[in-house]
């Protein structure tokens, strides 16, 4: 049983994210107090961010936009790292070439041998997924700064 009224969606306050957005939009457009505080309130319809409503927030907002401010939207951006890739599809035709490469540069040139070390590390004869591509090239790579240490 609920007692009051019905609290819709939209009169929900801001959260603390969408509270900063608003205090950087104002220190990005150098708004001092007093126009701050009037944007506030004829957008908002508040004195203070703290109780504004999502509404109001939007509002708020597309005024800020008209003004110049450009939020740097996390969403938008491009991820810094490459995304996940999924270990069980196909090998990558760079990662056989370079296979390819220190199978050549131990001096393994024949199938058989190159079949035999592949069955060694991953069980089957040539590599069938990205990640068993990358056991074979790592050991690969063990091998060959083994060689070199002991040159």
């Amino acid at each position: 049983m609920s007692y009051g009224r019905a609290v819709s969606k939209r009169s929900i306050g801001v959260n603390a994210s969408q509270l900063a957005l608003i205090h950087v939009a104002k220190k990005e457009l150098g708004l001092d107090d007093e126009d701050y505080r009037s944007i506030l309130e004829l957008y908002g319809g508040v004195s203070s961010a703290k109780f504004l409503t999502l509404e109001g927030f939007e509002r708020v907002m597309e005024h800020l936009a008209r003004l110049g401010f450009q939020s740097s939207n996390t969403a938008n951006r491009q991820p810094k790292y490459r995304p996940y890739r999924d270990a069980d599809g196909a090998p990558y035709p760079a990662q056989l070439k370079m296979i390819e490469q220190q199978f050549e540069q131990l001096g393994f040139f024949e199938a058989e041998r190159r079949q035999g070390l592949c069955r060694r590390i991953i069980k089957k004869a040539w590599p069938q997924t990205r990640a068993e591509a990358n056991k074979v090239f790592e050991a690969l790579k063990s091998m060959i700064a083994r060689n070199y240490q002991r040159q």
